[in-house]
């Protein structure tokens, strides 16, 4: 922990140095225009992006923005939003639970769901070529046409609506080229990878302009599981492959169509879930909460039972001891294996009238997600006693016996019987989940002298169903349960004594099982005005958004018998969010900018509920920011700093039920625990030191202060309300996250050839995966490692091959093979609690040919 606060203080020092001296800068930069930097090409390249509905140079933008260009993407091997870590301040993307794609997004200190439940809303925003996408794990993009990823911080309720209270995600792919081009790359590295691309445009026929692509890309497991000989079956193993085609036509010189079809198919195995923490049965001390002592929730007594169990595979036994240091080998009774599979249509229309454009998106996107076991304790199967309520009795010595069952032979019967037993795992679930959403936008924009404006409309329909069934097992101590003074009088001493099996497994099996519906309309408006004209120093922006919410859910079943009559409910919601934004730039190269807005999350419901089903409320935020945007010595540094304030209400978070609100099963609860306050710094910077070399890094810093956290509904029932602020974290957030690397090129030649390299070093502070100990009692112990993870790529580009120019590209994450726990799951009242560790070192190289 100390050693990451001081790599963060570090950090600090730099950017704050850099910071006091920029206004300095700016008096000697004057008005001059980056011409002469960028006509050399010593310079930094512009880069153009998308975020307020049109193409602005990223230093324009007045809102927190980092661009990852197309040449960076290839570099560093980008696919899908868990590869943005690192590479903007204050975002983490954790790895999946459960799921071969779905992690959660944390975008300055406000996460999606910890859980993907298709019945709640992201906080952040994930977009693929302009169509929003409901659900993380539905936007694997395992291709390589990515032109540029912008990551956008904070609200977006205006332009890009409902659900980006934290900010938004956008992938965009590059257009087929009118001529002739294609690639093709193929590539190997430890844990048996390997993996092909190829990508063909045939140029414009007929009008028609098109571009197909296809890879494949898989791995062995991280982790040996000792039970399954196929490395392929491994924990962490993956095979995906993914086609992607584009087609587009110009529509009388100033409109155009395009349409774009992208399919994945993900199997694999999930990452291996290792044992941490286990309850012995022993009460917890009380957590003080503003002077009160509040009492924990009671675990199960998981290590009794394991110390007197019979492991099937006796080398599983040497696996049961929970331990927070990293093993490379487990027991999966379970192969955990997965798959994912994903199709998307987009259809562009767009066409310039000359005062006025207009655009329409259309998407429909289908998702299906199979989980088809997990085992979730990383033991194997265990045979240990069961607990009836028939048998409790079997195997006590007939002595006793016979004060309860004084005549007739009962009690020589019941000493006669043994105690049954049961062989299982302590907990294993699966899970079968399928979405598709349908999305319409149509955009209308324009722009004067002194006004840019776009106004539209967003049509959004989503349909979804989830059945998990779960298997778990909570284990009874019965001297304390069943043989007590309440229930056997003067007897119960003799009972515990005579106890042939003190600590039983209670089994259960629960399924919960749903659909679920959503549908949301939203308009939207916004305008920037030029005080002085484009040339000008002062802009004002303003915008509004209203949105109506729509949703339903049937549940069916969410405990271990079906419901005799399926519970429905229905509820709606609406907002208005607004936008508000000042930019003066002291020169073309220097800017300050000023921000206030709004963010709105939908509402929805849990399936966990007991019915009749509820609603839990949206969430609100309203969000200020101050930025600074500056390009240095001539265009030869480039450093952006923002500091914003968010105020949260009514804010949702996921939360573990107590055990004996689910039968003995575990499950999860989401509940408006009440407002957070979020204060945070974001520093970006890029400098050019000489022609062969560069650097590049960020900073960000974000401080969560719960303002109040109602606990009435994570603790047991009956337990009076207090307010559990003063000890609730922020889940899945990063205090601190810093990334720097340092760039090299050198031209090999006179044909183009390069030769660059890359060392990067990425830092992020703990995470706790739940908000506090009360209903999560290991939440502290089981908090993540803080990540110091260093990448490196070295890369023979361009060298030319007749017509061909062909690269060689040498890679390595992790190189110093950091084995960090990075997500963890709390079981509550089942008495264990475990978690998830990053990927070990990986290596390898590609060979790709350009024609």
């Amino acid at each position: 922990m100390l050693k990451g606060r001081n790599h963060a203080l570090w950090l600090v020092g730099g950017v704050s140095a850099l910071a006091i001296a920029t206004p300095a800068f700016a008096q000697a930069q004057s008005q001059q225009a980056p011409a002469a930097a960028s006509e050399s090409g010593s310079g930094l390249a512009d880069i153009v992006v998308t975020a307020q509905k049109r193409e602005q140079n990223l230093q324009a933008v007045p809102i927190a923005i980092s661009a990852i260009p197309e040449a960076k993407v290839a570099q560093l091997g980008i696919k899908d939003a868990q590869d943005i870590t690192g590479l903007a301040p204050n975002v983490t993307i954790s790895v999946p639970a459960n799921s071969m794609v779905a992690g959660v997004i944390s975008i300055r200190g406000i996460p999606s769901g910890a859980v993907e439940s298709l019945s709640l809303d992201q906080a952040n925003g994930l977009y693929v070529d302009g169509v929003y996408i409901a659900r993380s794990g539905a936007a694997s993009l395992d291709v390589s046409d990515i032109e540029r990823v912008e990551v956008l911080r904070g609200p977006q309720g205006t332009l890009f609506g409902r659900n980006t209270t934290g900010g938004a995600i956008s992938f965009i792919t590059r257009d087929p080229s009118k001529t002739f081009r294609g690639s093709v790359e193929a590539g190997a590295g430890n844990y048996g990878q390997w993996n092909a691309r190829g990508s063909i445009d045939p140029g414009e026929i007929m009008g028609i302009s098109s571009t197909f692509s296809y890879s494949h890309s898989q791995h062995f497991g991280y982790v040996d599981n000792i039970l399954q000989p196929s490395r392929l079956k491994d924990p962490g193993a993956r095979q995906q492959d993914a086609f992607r085609a584009a087609l587009k036509a110009d529509i009388g010189g100033t409109g155009s169509i395009k349409y774009i079809f992208d399919y994945s198919n993900v199997r694999g195995n999930s990452y291996s879930f290792q044992l941490i923490n286990a309850s012995d049965g022993s009460a917890m001390p009380p957590v003080q909460v503003d002077g009160l002592s509040v009492p924990m929730i009671a675990q199960a007594p998981v290590t009794r039972y394991l110390s007197e169990a019979t492991f099937t595979n006796p080398a599983c036994a040497a696996l049961a001891a929970p331990t927070h240091t990293y093993r490379d080998k487990v027991c999966f009774n379970s192969d955990n294996g997965a798959r994912d599979q994903i199709w998307g249509h987009n259809l562009q229309i767009q066409n310039d009238f000359g005062g006025f454009k207009i655009k329409s998106t259309t998407g429909y996107r289908i998702w299906h997600s199979d989980n088809y076991g997990s085992d979730m304790d990383g033991l194997g199967q265990i045979q240990g006693p069961l607990f009836t309520s028939s048998s409790v009795l079997n195997g006590m010595p007939l002595s006793t016996l016979q004060y309860i069952y004084p005549t007739g032979g009962t009690a020589a019967y019941l000493a006669s019987q043994p105690v049954p037993t049961t062989t299982r795992d302590l907990f294993t679930t699966q899970d079968f989940r399928k979405q598709k959403q349908f999305s319409e936008e149509v955009e209308v924009s324009g722009d004067t002298d002194h006004l840019d404006w776009v106004v539209g409309g967003f049509y959004f329909y989503e349909k979804g169903s989830e059945y998990n069934p779960q298997n778990s097992g909570y284990v009874l101590d019965t001297n304390a349960a069943v043989f007590t003074s309440a229930t056997f009088g003067g007897l119960a001493p003799l009972l515990q004594a005579g106890n042939p099996a003190r600590y039983r497994l209670v089994v259960t099996n629960s399924l919960v099982n749903y659909l679920t519906n959503a549908e949301s309309v939203a308009v939207y408006g916004q305008g920037t005005y030029y005080v002085d004209g484009r040339d000008g120093k002062l802009s004002l922006t303003g915008g509004l958004r209203y949105t109506w919410d729509n949703k339903s859910i049937i549940l069916f079943q969410n405990g271990p018998a079906p419901l005799t009559t399926p519970d429905s409910a229905h509820a709606n919601f609406q907002r208005l969010t607004w936008n508000a934004m000042a930019r003066y730039a002291f020169t073309h190269d220097i800017s300050v900018y000023a921000r206030a807005a709004s963010g709105y999350r939908s509402g929805g419901f849990n399936p966990s509920d007991t019915p009749p089903l509820t609603a839990f409320k949206p969430e609100k935020l309203t969000s200020f920011e101050l930025g600074l945007k500056s390009e240095l010595l001539n265009r030869h540094l480039r450093f952006n700093l923002a500091g914003y304030f968010n105020k949260y209400k009514d804010l949702a978070v996921t939360v573990p039920v107590p055990a004996s609100s689910t039968g003995g099963a575990f499950n999860t609860h989401i509940v408006n625990a009440g407002s957070v306050d979020y204060a945070g710094v974001e520093v970006e910077g890029q400098a050019i030191l000489t022609d062969n070399f560069s650097i590049d890094g960020n900073f960000g810093y974000v401080d969560v202060d719960y303002k109040k956290f109602n606990t009435y509904v994570t603790t047991l029932p009956g337990a009076p309300a207090i307010d559990a602020a003063s000890i609730t974290h922020a889940s899945y957030t990063s205090k601190y996250t810093a990334n720097v690397a340092l760039n090299a090129q050198f031209p090999i030649g006179n044909d183009g050839a390069k030769l660059i390299a890359r060392v990067g070093y990425t830092y992020l502070s703990p995470q706790y995966s739940f908000v506090n100990v009360l209903s999560a009692p290991y939440s502290d112990m089981i908090q993540s490692d803080p990540q110091h993870l260093v990448d490196a790529q070295i890369v023979l580009d361009k060298v030319s091959l007749g017509g061909i120019k062909a690269q060689v590209k040498f890679w390595a994450k992790n190189l110093t093979n950091e084995h960090n726990l990075v997500r963890a799951i709390d079981f509550g009242q089942l008495g264990y609690a475990g978690g998830y560790y990053g990927e070990p070192r990986t290596y390898g190289a590609t060979v790709g040919f350009n024609f």
